[in-house]
């Protein structure tokens, strides 16, 4: 996709705040009709809202990304007001922390249905009118370095994020005869309100978190450039982070090892918080 000055038309799902608003307004930018999907509408219509100040152009939609059927209708009811799309992010995702067996499963289903299901909708819903109407389309699944390393008592995440990337890689091939291309961005921890609704079991896995997500290397900005780029270079992985990189190559290279280190560096800052507490 280039940069010319010819209106394209993108959709983002959770484009009410975060990384999602953070793609809008990027791509708003740069001379996109952004439909800006989130469940909760007035967020969705404040980055409207955002990126109409910066001379953009954008819609405001709700929707549970978790409906497939509200995904049918949707699409249907936007086929009759915009003349194709060009790219879907499907962003939209929660996080909650909590050991099998101790965690609430409703709440790792809720996890799994937002962050899996969620993409595995848009897609079946979208790849449709992708093939229908756009020449080199594109798809753009965020999942998280979570989905590679799987550290302890982020079951429901980790599953949900190793699936995002699963069917990102299956989507690249079924869709490479359309032109269609597919991009996974699997980023380490980075600011954003994600913590702000997580469900955690435990206060020392609450603080875990904040502190990965403290000391972020990257930032949602970072995230959605080299996205971005990585869309015009037709690649298929965007890891975000030094850190993240090494846990990906390591994990290819030695998977046992990683899966070990990780687990050990989980073990060892619950230990200190339960020593503290």
């Amino acid at each position: 996709m280039s940069d010319s000055q010819t209106l394209r038309y993108a959709l983002v799902t959770g484009g009410g705040s975060g990384l999602g608003q953070e793609f809008c307004l990027h791509l708003a930018a740069k001379n996109w009709h952004v439909v800006v999907v989130d469940i909760d509408i007035a967020a969705a219509e404040q980055t409207v809202t955002d990126l109409a100040a910066q001379g953009g152009s954008g819609q405001a939609e709700q929707l549970d990304v978790t409906e497939l059927q509200a995904w049918v209708e949707f699409v249907s009811r936007l086929k009759k007001n915009l003349p194709r799309i060009d790219l879907l992010v499907n962003n939209a995702g929660i996080c909650s922390a909590g050991e099998l067996g101790n965690t609430s499963i409703e709440t790792f289903m809720r996890t799994v249905e937002v962050n899996l299901h969620g993409v595995l909708n848009g897609c079946h819903a979208m790849i449709p009118w992708l093939k229908e109407s756009a020449v080199h389309g594109h798809i753009v699944n965020v999942s998280s370095i979570f989905g590679v390393i799987s550290p302890p008592a982020m079951g429901a995440y980790n599953l949900s994020k190793a699936g995002v990337i699963s069917i990102s890689e299956t989507l690249t091939g079924e869709l490479a005869s359309y032109q269609i291309g597919v991009t996974v961005v699997m980023p380490g921890f980075f600011e954003t309100r994600l913590l702000e609704h997580a469900c955690f079991d435990s206060k020392a896995q609450e603080i875990i978190a904040a502190d990965y997500m403290y000391n972020a290397k990257i930032t949602a900005k970072d995230v959605v450039e080299q996205t971005l780029e990585a869309i015009k270079q037709k690649k298929m992985y965007v890891v975000l982070g030094s850190k993240a990189r090494w846990y990906w190559r390591l994990k290819r290279l030695m998977p046992r090892k990683m899966v070990r280190l990780v687990a050990r560096r989980y073990q060892k800052k619950a230990q200190y918080l339960r020593n503290t507490d």
